[in-house]
């Protein structure tokens, strides 16, 4: 299908593209609030190592290595057990009693991520509870300043402070709702314009419209051909036979005058 016809086919069709919009949006919102609404907490925290007779440089691989490190621990259950048994009010309910669902609510509720090659670290803890969130974000970073000689080598000689306490949003970050709003109305313009492409509008042409358009082709025909091949006035028979008298009766007037 060309550009120009599938345009045509979207504007004659404009009820049903919004259609499809709408529906898409309706699936998306139910999707979205089935969902529950989970507030963010952030906190940073900053990992320094006393490296004697090292250089600068060495000093930050090793601090980005140890961010990275602790970024993929935190997700293990030995730390949820760690961060779970600080004495904080966290509520265990929540993550179930089944190991398995345990490890993967615990994946869902936090996320780590180093901030270059800083040394910072910066802790996200998503809970529908802002207190639960809150009580959660503590236990980790008190599990990562006072027990992270559990997965480092370094001992004594890395420290790792809070540069950033616990800071809790006033709206719920997850699920997106901008986003997936953005994307629904995305996805259902990507759906109305497969379906106007692949089932396009069929037009038949009634007969009556069909002889119009042939009577215009043929006066066409005929006004170019007249244009190259002007008609020929020719006398009639009835023309022919009035000039015929007309000379006759101018003759014999001339003859008679000449007798008399």
């Amino acid at each position: 299908m060309e550009m120009e016809t599938l345009l045509i086919n979207l504007i004659k069709r404009k009820a049903l593209i919004f259609a499809i919009i709408v529906s898409t949006l309706l699936i998306m919102t139910i999707i979205t609030f089935v969902q529950p609404l989970k507030y963010s907490v952030t906190s940073r925290l900053l990992i320094s190592q006393s490296l004697s007779g090292a250089d600068p440089y060495t000093v930050s691989k090793s601090n980005q290595y140890l961010t990275n490190l602790f970024s993929q621990v935190i997700h293990s259950s030995s730390f949820f057990d760690l961060a779970s048994n600080t004495g904080f009010n966290i509520d265990k309910s929540y993550f179930g009693y089944n190991y398995k669902k345990q490890i993967k609510t615990w994946n869902k509720t936090i996320e780590a991520r180093s901030i270059g090659d800083t040394g910072i670290i910066e802790i996200l803890i998503y809970h529908p509870n802002t207190y639960q969130a809150q009580q959660i974000a503590l236990a980790v970073n008190q599990v990562l300043i006072n027990q992270n000689s559990n997965y480092q080598k370094g001992g004594d000689d890395v420290t790792i402070s809070v540069i950033d306490q616990p800071l809790v949003t006033s709206y719920p970050v997850k699920p997106n709702i901008i986003i997936n709003t953005f994307f629904a109305i995305v996805l259902g313009l990507a759906i109305a314009i497969f379906y106007v492409y692949f089932f396009p509008i069929k037009t038949t042409k009634s007969p009556k419209f069909q002889q119009n358009k042939s009577t215009k082709q043929e006066k066409q025909a005929i006004s170019q051909e007249e244009k190259y091949y002007p008609p020929i006035n020719l006398p009639t028979t009835n023309e022919k036979l009035d000039d015929i008298s007309t000379k006759k009766e101018v003759v014999e007037g001339n003859i008679s005058n000449i007798i008399w």
